[in-house]
């Protein structure tokens, strides 16, 4: 078959030379099981020939509303390997970003896994009139006199379809070139309306490439992945079509909240995440040791301690000595090798993208021997444009390019990418285009440095930056991942761009907080009670003027404000991945924010129904200088 020049080459080779190898696990009635890359290739073919069939031309744009689920990655593939265009959708998503990025996405065709994902496009119909046709992964349904056919019916007319039809899809996949658009992925939308990332098969193939160079027979067709991030994300979009490319084996979550049942049965040999998924499963590693005994919790900390020497040692290349090499193979008997267990016993190694992992995170799950590699990248650049080394990973950086990417830093300090995995523009956004792609670079909108061993460290958002009225630049993401390692706060906002001081607004963890107040015996009628209760906001000043000390003094947050309800897609304050809306949340809480900034803000008081402010402080009130 020659040199693969797409993933849908790669995917036609490991059909025909794998054919017998498991290729997907696949939870079924309760339990995995096996799904051959025969069975795999047969169930593209056939959804292909079907949807050609339904009237899908190369080059057709094809929507994808659905949770990740074989049958998205099926689809995807059918798609492809006619020469069409797949675009994702995150199921997150609400009914108005639904129906405009079908519009403006011009998708003829969309592919939804439930009937509910229908509602979402019942009340915008008429606005799509280039919508031609809808088929749902289960049940059925119809919209306005369109049938929603079924994803086993489509199979069916893909198995009846004649040869005029077998040799359309073959003469479109003869035809796909390295330079054509696979996808077009929109972007997460923090600061506006989506735009739509047009990557070529060749961007896709590039990374892999990279990738499989980076990590060389370190990653073999023997790895398992379990997929559940959303397939509308580049970063799990890119981990499938890399097992893809390695011929290895991939394994479905049933759901998010299924995950760490999924985890044990798959056995994954490495892990894929965003900094999200990594803080939960260490917050539940420290919240089942709280649980046991004083001597199990005194074994535990004496471990972490151990592989924290272990993991500093190897940090300055030092010699082992032999009494740690020994500890260490004691902690991990006793406690490390338990914790890998919870997580299928079989990983290796740890990959974080899409947000900045914080260094104590990074830390923790170094020092049980599980380094996670952290990573920096963009829709706009196929995923991943820089990567931490398995064995030589420096914590608080995104480590060096991959192979055949440059990075620069421009005079002001802006983050430019150039390489193989650029992608080709914005779809019907020329200007945009014009901006992000300048003089053969891509410019990111991120601000960051490259040390001495050419590891880039990220900074912030360009667009985020702060400059108080006193002049001095903040980077208010560096700051958020100092705050947000409290255990007690799951997000936390910034603020104080042309102010005299920072604010924060923030959002707890409702199950610390409720544990919290369990051990303290605080009574309390319901939970918006207990955030509103005098005594949690005192915790929440103390636990913040322990992070304040360690920082110079304008970096400080002086003042606070505990909201009532989280961030979220449906208020419109999250994007579908779940990176928080600046200007939304600052407009959205523009009155709490100017109340923080006024005189009667220096004592906690009421702010709303449920919300408090108060000012951080050595003791009580007192303002931290």
């Amino acid at each position: 078959m020659g040199d693969p020049r797409t993933i849908v080459d790669v995917f036609d080779q490991n059909v025909e030379q794998y054919a017998s190898r498991v290729a997907l696990r696949v939870k079924r009635d309760g339990r995995y099981v096996d799904v051959r890359w025969d069975e795999f290739g047969e169930r593209v073919r056939q959804f292909s020939l079907g949807l050609i069939r339904l009237g899908m031309k190369r080059g057709d744009h094809v929507a994808l509303l659905s949770q990740t689920r074989p049958e998205f990655l099926f689809a995807d593939l059918a798609i492809l390997s006619a020469g069409a265009v797949t675009v994702p959708i995150y199921p997150t998503s609400v009914a108005e970003d639904v129906a405009y990025l079908l519009r403006h996405s011009e998708a003829r065709l969309l592919i939804a896994d439930t009937p509910e994902q229908l509602e979402k496009v019942r009340s915008m119909k008429r606005t799509l009139p280039q919508l031609e046709r809808i088929i749902l992964f289960d049940g059925e349904g119809a919209i306005d006199g369109m049938e929603a056919m079924n994803f086993d019916a489509v199979c069916q007319l893909g198995r009846e379809a004649d040869e005029e039809i077998r040799r359309r899809r073959a003469h479109w996949r003869a035809a796909i070139s390295p330079d054509d658009v696979a996808t077009i992925i929109y972007t997460s939308g923090t600061t506006g309306r989506q735009k739509g990332a047009m990557i070529t098969h060749g961007n896709i193939m590039f990374v892999c490439r990279s990738m499989k160079e980076l990590y060389g027979d370190f990653l073999t067709d023997e790895e398992v992945y379990l997929a559940y991030l959303p397939l509308a994300h580049a970063l799990e979009r890119m981990g499938v079509f890399m097992q893809i490319y390695l011929a290895s084996t991939i394994g479905f979550a049933e759901r998010l909240d299924t995950v760490g049942d999924d985890l044990r049965a798959v056995a994954p040999t490495g892990l894929v995440g965003v900094p999200r998924f990594y803080e939960k499963i260490r917050g539940r590693i420290l919240e089942a040791v709280a649980e046991r005994s004083p001597w199990e919790r005194r074994i535990f900390s004496w471990a972490l301690r151990v592989g924290r020497r272990r993991r500093m040692a190897e940090e300055k290349g030092q010699q082992l000595p032999l009494r740690l090499r020994l500890q260490h193979a004691l902690a991990r008997r006793l406690v490390f090798d338990r914790i890998k267990a919870q997580l299928g016993g079989r990983v290796r190694f740890c990959l974080s993208g899409a947000a900045p992992l914080s260094v104590e995170v990074a830390e923790f799950f170094a020092d049980i021997g599980l380094p996670i590699l952290e990573g920096y990248g963009a829709t706009e650049v196929c995923g991943p444009a820089t990567l931490n080394r398995v064995h030589h990973p420096r914590i608080g950086t995104v480590g060096p390019p991959l192979p055949g990417v440059e990075i620069a830093i421009a005079p002001d300090g802006e983050i430019l990418i150039r390489g193989g995995n650029v992608f080709k523009g914005y779809y019907k956004d020329p200007v945009a285009t014009e901006r992000a792609l300048r003089d053969g670079w891509y410019h990111s909108g991120d601000v960051g440095t490259i040390d001495a061993q050419g590891h880039l460290v990220v900074t912030d958002r360009k667009k985020d930056l702060i400059i108080t009225s006193g002049g001095k630049n903040i980077a208010p993401q560096k700051l958020e991942r100092i705050f947000g390692d409290i255990e007690e706060i799951h997000d936390i906002i910034i603020v104080g761009d042309g102010r005299p001081y920072l604010v924060a607004l923030i959002t707890l963890d409702r199950e610390v907080i409720v544990r919290w107040a369990r051990r303290q015996g605080l009574a309390y009628q319901d939970e918006s009670e207990l955030i509103a209760h005098p005594r949690v906001r005192a915790l929440l000043e103390a636990r913040i003027a322990e992070k304040n000390a360690r920082l110079a003094s304008f970096e400080r947050i002086k003042k606070f404000a505990i909201l009532d309800e989280d961030f979220s897609i449906e208020a419109g304050t999250l994007t579908p991945t779940m990176k928080t809306k600046r200007q939304v949340v600052a407009r959205t809480y523009r009155h709490l924010i100017e109340a923080l900034y006024s005189e009667d803000a220096t004592r906690p008081h009421s702010l709303g129904e449920h919300e408090r402010a108060s000012r951080v402080g050595d003791s009580g009130n007192r303002t931290s200088s």
